[in-house]
C-alpha cells in the first residue's frame, strides 16, 4: 500500500528543489569566467570574423539578445589566475588590475544585427584588463584598461 496524505508529496517536492539546486552554478566563479572569457588554445577558422561569429553563437551570447561587446582572452587561465594574487592592486571590492597584458579579442556587434542572426568584428590587441575577484581567482571581466 502506497502512502498517502501530503507527506509523500512535500517529500517528492523537497527532493526534486535538492536535486535542482545541486545542478545551480553561481555565476560568480572562476570556472565561469573561463567559460566566458577564455579562448586557449584559440578557436582557428578561416578568418577572425568568421572565428568570432562562431564562438558567440557557440557560446551562448546571442540569444535572447545580440550582446554589444564581449571580450575574448586569448591566454591559458593558468596565466589569468596571477591577476587575483599578491601585489596586485584591487580596491576594498576585490575589482583588481592586471600587471601584464594579455592577448585578446573584443567582439563588437555589427549594426544591423537582430537576435538570431547576430554578427561580429573582432579587434585582436593585447592589454591589461581589469577584473572582479573572488577567493584569489578571477570572477568577472570588467574591463580592458
Amino acid at each position: 500500500m502506497a502512502p498517502s496524505g501530503p507527506c509523500p508529496l512535500l517529500f517528492l517536492t523537497l527532493i526534486l528543489l535538492a536535486a535542482g539546486l545541486a545542478q545551480f552554478r553561481p555565476r560568480d566563479t572562476c570556472e565561469w569566467f573561463v567559460r566566458e572569457h577564455v579562448d586557449f588554445p584559440n578557436t582557428s577558422a578561416t578568418n577572425d570574423h568568421r572565428c568570432y561569429n562562431f564562438l558567440m553563437l557557440n557560446w551562448n551570447l546571442t540569444s535572447p539578445f545580440c550582446k554589444p561587446t564581449h571580450t575574448f582572452i586569448l591566454a591559458p587561465a593558468s596565466r589569468l589566475r596571477a591577476i587575483c594574487g599578491h601585489g596586485v592592486m584591487c580596491d576594498r571590492c576585490h575589482h583588481c588590475d592586471s600587471n601584464a597584458a594579455y592577448p585578446m579579442t573584443t567582439c563588437r556587434m555589427v549594426p544591423g544585427s537582430r537576435p538570431g542572426c547576430c554578427m561580429y568584428r573582432g579587434r585582436a590587441q593585447t592589454s591589461r584588463i581589469h577584473v572582479t575577484c573572488g577567493q584569489g581567482r578571477p570572477v568577472d571581466f570588467d574591463r580592458v584598461l
